[in-house]
């Protein structure tokens, strides 16, 4: 039989590639079709999906066989198969018919995973910042911790150490926040994801992220350390003067749960509950519309590792999941795509220099600086000019767009916002050293 002059290429699951937490239970299955000549046309398709890709090697055990079926479609195709579990794993190929009746080699395999599919695999409770004893929070003065009084509180950092005493062969996790959040497991960070979980409208629904953990995972003790944001949830949202801030809760909370897969086949989960700790640190307050403020001198070296002397800090306040409904984020987040370079640097007045990246763009800046501890730096972000050569931001309104960063001294500092954003093209920095 001829070979077909069509190929099956570029396969996706839910229109995304390879997907690891997806909640369908009837996931929409694609391909592109690459031709070697023009006008080619597929007549027929034939999808096989298995739970592993020996088993779809040998056609055994499938989860499904859509068999020939007679169509030219190759977007949106339902999977038809075996119904499928909480964290099931699939692998799948498909192969395509052309006009003339001539079929193609089977496609490379693709996968695909499902998450959390019942509200009942959900374990945990959402944790929050608790109150610390009398005396631990004290809040930082002056004139540049002005959005305190606003209603904006430093992030909170969060800890929990666990051990796992058996090898492991697959360990997922699971975590969303009603904020924004950052995980790092052993002192390594999770994910590539910023403002993760992204906006919702919380009271309808929070979108969770799922991670592949494993490689990051030790047999014996394991530490997960977790940092939040106000982001959309507790933070200021639009210029409505009757919801400054705190649109949908006062403060930000974490819900994360690890499935564990042992190598004997036993399973194990750990959610977040009140036994986990919480503290302040360098974040003094960070919001989308108003910028961060960051006091190096207040760093914690090693608070997201083992062994770290968490002695000091408190317990968190944990509340029950209720009726939060949970979907599986069904596109990508949100990551860095490019960096650029500022074209130009003037001095309008003195001490104030305005740096032009070249065009507007949505992000933040990276401050390399190095002096004494206590010496403040200001970035200012603005998308004109004055006349004057100097920031214009009339059209921010109450938005100040300001990060300020406190050197915390001792040799070179590199710092980047958490928790804010910021749509410039042009930066005022004043302090620097």
């Amino acid at each position: 039989m001829t070979a077909a002059g069509i190929q099956p290429v570029h396969l996706k699951c839910e229109y995304r590639v390879d997907p690891l937490g997806i909640d369908e239970r009837t996931p929409r299955l694609s391909w592109a079709l690459q031709a070697e000549e023009r006008g080619q046309t597929q007549s027929a398709y034939r999808i096989l999906v298995a739970a592993s890709e020996e088993e779809l090697e040998a056609e055994e055990n499938l989860l499904w066989d859509s068999g020939r079926v007679e169509s030219g479609r190759t977007i949106g195709v339902e999977y038809e198969g075996e119904a499928l579990q909480s964290g099931s794993q699939c692998v799948w190929k498909v192969c395509v018919w052309d006009g003339a009746g001539n079929p193609s080699p089977y496609s490379c395999p693709a996968v695909f995973e499902t998450s959390l599919l019942e509200r009942s695999d959900w374990e945990g409770t959402w944790i929050s910042a608790g109150k610390g004893p009398a005396g631990d929070m004290e809040p930082p003065s002056g004139e540049e911790y002005d959005d305190l009084a606003n209603g904006l509180a430093p992030s909170p950092y969060l800890r929990k150490e666990f051990p796992l005493h058996k090898p492991v062969r697959r360990a997922r996790l699971y975590t969303t926040a009603r904020g924004v959040y950052e995980l790092y497991l052993n002192g390594n960070r999770i994910g590539e994801d910023v403002l993760a979980p992204g906006w919702t409208d919380y009271d309808r629904r929070v979108q969770y992220q799922t991670y592949d953990i494993k490689p990051l995972l030790a047999e014996g003790p394991n530490a997960l350390g977790a940092v939040l944001g106000d982001g959309w949830f507790a933070g200021f949202v639009g210029f409505d003067p009757k919801h400054r801030g705190a649109l949908y809760g006062p403060r930000p909370q974490l819900l994360a749960q690890l499935n564990v897969e042992y190598e004997d086949g036993t399973t194990e989960s750990l959610a977040t509950d009140g036994s986990w700790s919480c503290s302040t640190g360098p974040i003094l307050f960070s919001d989308l519309l108003m910028g961060e403020s960051y006091d190096a001198r207040r760093e914690m070296p090693g608070w997201a590792g083992l062994g770290f002397d968490d002695s000091g800090w408190y317990e968190v306040e944990a509340e029950e999941i209720g009726d939060t409904n949970l979907v599986a984020q069904p596109d990508e987040g949100v990551r860095v795509i490019e960096e650029l370079e500022a074209k130009t640097v003037t001095e309008p007045e003195s001490g104030h220099y305005v740096f032009d990246l070249g065009r507007n763009m949505v992000g933040w800046v990276r401050l390399e600086v190095e002096g004494e501890a206590g010496t403040k730096v200001t970035l200012r972000h603005a998308e004109a000019l004055n006349p004057d050569g100097t920031v214009y931001t009339t059209n921010l309104r109450s938005a100040r767009a300001t990060d300020n960063y406190v050197l915390g001294g001792g040799g070179e500092e590199v710092y980047e916002p958490r928790f804010t954003f910021h749509g410039f093209r042009y930066v005022e920095v004043t302090g620097y050293p």
